[in-house]
């Protein structure tokens, strides 16, 4: 049973966007694995995008949007990128032996391994998890 979970951007988005497609089943995951007392794990820049993406959406005002960037990011353990994780997840993209060809991707699975994650949490039907198991959040 997975104990350390990754959490993609996408995903960590459904939290604070109730009309995405899989936020209801986002929701109940994140509830269910800290409930479970599963440590949950986004990186630096899982932050940086889905702040902006949400104050690009103008669903919340400026003020709104940060309480509540605050309260959800403290339900997680935030990875730090810093230049070693670019440069891996650069060369995991430029090397044609693998098939990551998506830097956001090859980051997140970089920043997962970092924290030896049993498993990570997307809705990316186009993310590689190579020897990490994947799952979606579709009820």
């Amino acid at each position: 049973m997975e104990s350390k979970i990754y959490v993609d951007t996408n995903v960590f988005i459904d939290l604070m966007d109730s009309t995405r497609p899989f936020a209801v089943g986002s929701m109940a995951l994140i509830r269910a694995s800290i409930v479970d007392g599963k440590m949950l794990y986004i990186n630096s820049d899982t932050v940086t995008n889905a702040c902006y993406i949400m104050s690009r959406k103008k669903a919340y005002t400026e003020k709104e949007l940060l309480v509540l960037m605050q309260k959800i990011v403290s339900l997680f353990s935030v990875v730090g990128v810093k230049d070693k994780e670019v440069m891996k997840s650069l060369s995991i993209c430029a090397d044609e032996g693998t098939k990551f060809r998506d830097y956001e991707d090859a980051l997140q699975y970089v920043c997962a391994k970092k924290v030896e994650a049993d498993l990570i949490v997307t809705n990316d039907k186009g993310f590689v998890g190579l020897d990490i198991e994947l799952r979606g959040t579709k009820l």
